[in-house]
């Protein structure tokens, strides 16, 4: 079998590598600002436009960003943990996830709601709710930060006949308190799903959410039931790549199962 092709990095990548790594080993610490392009260029030997390429795979990586006018900074906000499973199985219908995500890691959370109101069902709301393209739903948009760096953009859409003249209309209302409104009015959710994509941000998300040019961001849907396996709530979730880790745990189905079935 013929050994597979090196191909060796290029110069500006190399430069990339040795910078992450500084970052990674605290060499550079969060909010230091790096050295300028002429201080890197000069120090490892390579030009200008070298390090302005390597530099600019660090930024679209979320690693250091641009301040206008002061140079550029080591990202502060640390990549947050979104546990599925604590998420919406351990904390009551998310109640507070999102606080809990950030003050884990010592970050002050906050939450704004731009948008609360009876909007027309988007195709693919409208399929995920059973209801008809263009049917009423009640939408709730929030922008979520920490540290005041915004984090999470989530639209959550519910349908009209659940969500009218109910506390779901209130802009105050946190995300764990919709789970906790829903079940007062007897459709508390009770099973979840969720597809997870990866795209790059178009141009309304990377300005609500600070995002440099062509960087990634990750988008849920997640899909909520109630007891009588009714779809009442579709969440829309825009999250930055590079602030987020997602994590999933499962079960194996049937363990503990008698494969016979004498169990």
């Amino acid at each position: 079998m013929a050994e597979p092709l090196s191909i060796p990095k290029s110069q500006y990548r190399q430069i990339a590598d040795l910078l992450r790594e500084r970052v990674e080993t605290g060499y550079y610490h969060r909010d230091d600002p790096l050295p300028s392009e002429p201080e890197l260029a000069g120090e490892l030997g390579v030009s200008r436009v070298t390090i302005n390429k390597a530099i600019s795979l660090l930024r679209i990586e979320g690693l250091v960003r641009v301040r206008r006018g002061a140079g550029t900074y080591v990202r502060t906000t640390p990549r947050i943990t979104r546990d599925a499973r604590y998420r919406y199985a351990v904390v009551p219908g998310g109640s507070h996830a999102s606080e809990l995500e950030g003050r884990a890691l010592g970050l002050t959370p906050r939450a704004e709601c731009t948008e609360v109101g009876e909007v027309a069902a988007p195709p693919d709301v409208a399929a995920a709710l059973g209801i008809g393209q263009g049917d009423s739903v009640v939408v709730r948009r929030r922008r979520l930060f920490a540290d005041e760096e915004p984090t999470r953009l989530a639209d959550s859409y519910l349908p009209w006949d659940v969500a009218d003249d109910t506390e779901l209309l209130d802009s105050d209302v946190g995300s764990g308190a919709i789970y906790s409104d829903l079940a007062d009015h007897g459709h508390g959710p009770v099973r979840f799903a969720e597809d997870v994509t990866v795209r790059i941000a178009s141009d309304e998300e990377a300005r609500a959410l600070d995002l440099e040019d062509g960087q990634a961001v990750i988008h849920i849907k997640h899909v909520a039931w109630d007891a009588e396996d009714r779809a009442v709530e579709v969440a829309l979730h825009v999250m930055p790549a590079h602030l987020w880790r997602l994590h999933y745990d499962w079960d194996v189905f049937g363990a503990g199962e008698d494969p016979d079935g004498d169990d």
